[in-house]
């Protein structure tokens, strides 16, 4: 037990991570209802959740009835859905509420659909008995039938989230005055922390699958997680001189800047 701890180190800091994470942005949608703040809300609530799944995975064992039960879990919130979800966030900054709404029903299809194929497929219970510390590829068998899903979902949901940030962050360079109380150097480093951070998360899940290279899965996935955390909470600063008016800015600094 005492090497799983060590190598369950970075998922525990993870959990913490997220955890505040979603708070934060659960409180800010309490405040102010915006759609973008209720989709990433669903989205770090699915992180947390999938990284506590991995984390109780692990506390029961991995092969046993609970913790293959987890283990689906972890994947299907964690490493599946978080991602895409954020990207409809980030969508949503930016586009129509119709086109946002097309957006929901597609990615709700794509989501329940993949949810089912993973929570049927067989396990290798033999890579599973070793997936401590490790990102978990390599368990779900019949990898035709749900990994372009899971590709396909990750791959959007980064797009989308990156592409956002470089366009809000173009934007920004070209104003010169504060937006909404808030002062665009603030934004502008927001949106370069939160794409740096969303960049880490989908090396470590590309790195993990593609390259084969788990061991440093958790590590990045924490420092991708803090960095964009940091980024959400840059973007939250308001100037001295303005903190009694105007509206919070949003999370990447483009509801003022693009609408």
């Amino acid at each position: 037990m005492p090497g799983n701890t060590v190598l369950l180190a970075f998922a525990i800091i993870n959990v913490v991570v997220t955890g505040l994470f979603a708070a934060v942005v659960a409180r800010q949608y309490a405040q102010r209802g915006r759609v973008y703040q209720l989709y990433w809300m669903i989205a770090l609530w699915m992180a947390f959740l999938g990284t506590v799944s991995y984390v109780c995975m692990v506390l029961v064992g991995p092969t046993s009835g609970a913790g293959q039960f987890l283990f689906r879990a972890y994947y299907i919130l964690g490493a599946t859905f978080a991602s895409s979800w954020l990207g409809l966030g980030s969508i949503a900054l930016v586009a129509s509420p119709r086109a946002t709404r097309i957006c929901l029903a597609v990615l709700t299809i794509l989501s329940i659909v993949t949810a089912i194929i993973i929570a049927i497929v067989p396990l290798n219970m033999s890579a599973l008995a070793h997936v401590v510390g490790t990102a978990g590829t390599g368990i779900l068998e019949n990898q035709v039938a749900w990994l372009p899903f899971t590709i396909v979902l990750n791959s959007l949901g980064v797009l989308a989230v990156v592409g956002v940030a470089i366009y809000s962050g173009w934007k920004l360079i070209r104003r010169q005055s504060s937006v909404a109380g808030f002062r665009p150097v603030n934004l502008l480093w927001a949106n370069v922390l939160i794409l740096v951070g969303d960049l880490l998360n989908a090396y470590a899940g590309a790195n993990a699958r593609v390259f084969g290279q788990s061991g440093s899965f958790w590590l990045v996935m924490s420092a991708g997680w803090a960095v964009f955390f940091v980024g959400v909470l840059l973007a939250s600063r308001r100037s001295a001189s303005s903190k009694a008016t105007g509206e919070v800015a949003n999370a990447q600094g483009t509801v003022a800047s693009s609408r």
